[in-house]
């Protein structure tokens, strides 16, 4: 298992196209992928429950994967949110 602390860069932070972008990349992959914010833990691949986290810009969550691929998944989705889903600033 791994675990990173990452900060939500992006203007408009986990709304629904930076979500869907999240669960894209987390369904490449065979690992469990969660995210932790604020005592809550949820499924990266599940759209509701990260859009259900309301992680605004600013905002520092816990990327935790598990399983065959850890390494790789948090390498992906810890890269997308570091590159602020693909957004302008």
């Amino acid at each position: 298992m791994l675990t990173k602390k990452i900060t939500i860069k992006n203007k408009l932070g986990l709304h629904a196209r930076a979500s869907m972008k999240l669960i894209n990349v987390a369904g490449r992959f065979n690992c469990n992928i969660t995210i932790k914010h604020d005592n809550k833990i949820v499924d990266a691949k599940d759209i509701m429950n990260v859009m259900g986290l309301a992680a605004s810009k600013g905002t520092e969550i816990e990327l935790i994967t598990d399983g065959s691929d850890e390494k790789e998944a948090m390498n992906a989705v810890a890269e997308l949110i570091e590159n602020r889903f693909d957004e302008e600033e």
